[in-house]
């Protein structure tokens, strides 16, 4: 029932946004169509520029669909290739007909009746003095994880992003960007889709010391607390969703107290290359009074051809304005280190390394091809991996 009803949504936006097209300028209407969706992606949307984007318009339908297969030249992932649906997600943002300064945005997940809700929230804009919002959303606070996936130079996040994350919370979040500088913060609870009910608090801030038309730095760190009341893991696929093979897991620990993780974050970019470092450090505390310490890092790159140039929001690169471009392609390099060894907690290391091309033949639309190499420390889990998506938004 849930799927039907998201594709009737699926049709309704289709519907509704056609009839709202311009005869005349059909291209104009698909230019601010994706800028809409890639700042509601983006969780940028706050109520002001909204409403700049929705134009006449109050809410604005949006959905994304992912179908991706993968193949494996590892040992251990024999009979793992496959193809499968990534992502189907529909849902609306607007803004408030009686408040100046509120707007809202609901989505659901359609792939996993278990985790059907996928953001739910309200956002209270103050301009300047930054925005406030209420309700379910993203809960981890690291550059990568602050990036949407129709942003994402790769298909999936970097090991140890995936390793350290957290999904999304439901909580009371504030935010504050300004042209050289922003903070976030995030005092969050239970997760809506599941079982786990750990409390916490986030906060990331970044600085962009030079900012220009032809290139920017940024610095930033990121830090998370979060109090443990039952179980926890830590562990990571190996930047592909295909597989639910795991080649470092802690496996399940029922005497952590508590966790916490820092973050910091290098950044640049120079007209169509960008470029993002990130290194993680996540602690436990245990019930005893000991700790373990885990830790990861990431170096990754991107290239648009074309001289498409770069383009970076609110502390992150977002998918550049690619308006009267008829074909753009993007080339991204990665590296991504984990470690999850430490004491009586052995669950493993892992080392990769990646290429992806991307392209963007029509509005909306991006094919992703991505080939990994896996080096960890798993018997017969070294190899090549390569995996492809087919990406739409609206």
């Amino acid at each position: 029932m849930l799927l039907l009803a998201g594709l009737s949504l699926a049709a309704f936006a289709a519907q509704a946004q056609t009839e709202q097209q311009p005869p005349h300028d059909p291209s104009a209407l698909d230019e601010t169509n994706q800028e809409a969706s890639i700042a509601i992606a983006e969780n940028a949307q706050g109520t002001f520029l909204l409403r700049k984007l929705l134009g006449d318009r109050k809410l604005k339908f949006f959905g994304r669909l992912e179908g991706e297969f993968a193949l494996y030249d590892i040992p251990s992932f024999y009979d793992q290739d496959d193809a499968d649906l990534r992502r189907f997600r529909v849902g609306l943002a607007g803004v408030s007909t009686l408040f100046e300064r509120l707007s809202y945005k609901l989505e659901f997940d359609l792939m996993d009746q278990s985790n059907s809700i996928s953001s739910a929230y309200i956002t209270m804009d103050f301009d300047q003095n930054g925005t406030l919002t209420v309700g379910n959303q993203d809960g981890s606070q690291s550059l990568n994880a602050s990036t949407g996936s129709l942003s994402q130079l790769f298909m999936e996040a970097p090991l140890p992003i995936e390793a350290f994350g957290i999904s999304k919370r439901l909580g009371i979040s504030y935010d504050r960007s300004a042209e050289h500088n922003g903070l976030h913060f995030l005092l969050f609870g239970r997760d809506l889709n599941s079982e786990a009910r750990h409390q916490g608090i986030s906060a990331r801030g970044y600085f962009s010391p030079y900012r220009s038309e032809k290139g920017t730095w940024h610095f930033g760190v990121s830090a998370l607390r979060e109090d443990i009341t039952d179980e926890t893991r830590l562990r990571s696929r190996p930047e592909s969703y295909i597989t639910d093979i795991h080649l470092v897991d802690t496996g399940w620990f029922e005497d952590v107290k508590s966790t916490r993780r820092l973050g910091l974050e290098i950044a640049g970019a120079r007209g169509s290359f960008t470029t993002r470092f990130e290194y993680l450090r996540n602690d436990w505390k245990r019930d005893d009074g000991s700790r373990n310490h885990f830790k990861g890092a990431y170096l990754e790159g991107g290239y648009f051809f074309a001289g498409v140039p770069f383009r970076y929001i609110d502390g992150k690169f977002v998918r550049p304005n690619l308006a009267g471009v008829d074909m753009a392609w993007e080339l991204a390099y990665r590296f991504s280190w984990v470690d999850l060894n430490d004491g009586d907690v052995q669950g493993g290391k892992e080392f990769n390394s990646g290429l992806a091309l991307n392209a963007y033949p029509l509005p909306g639309w991006r094919g992703q091809f991505n080939l990994i190499y896996v080096d960890s420390d798993q018997p017969d889990s070294d190899g090549l991996l390569f995996q492809a998506r087919l990406q739409f938004n609206w």
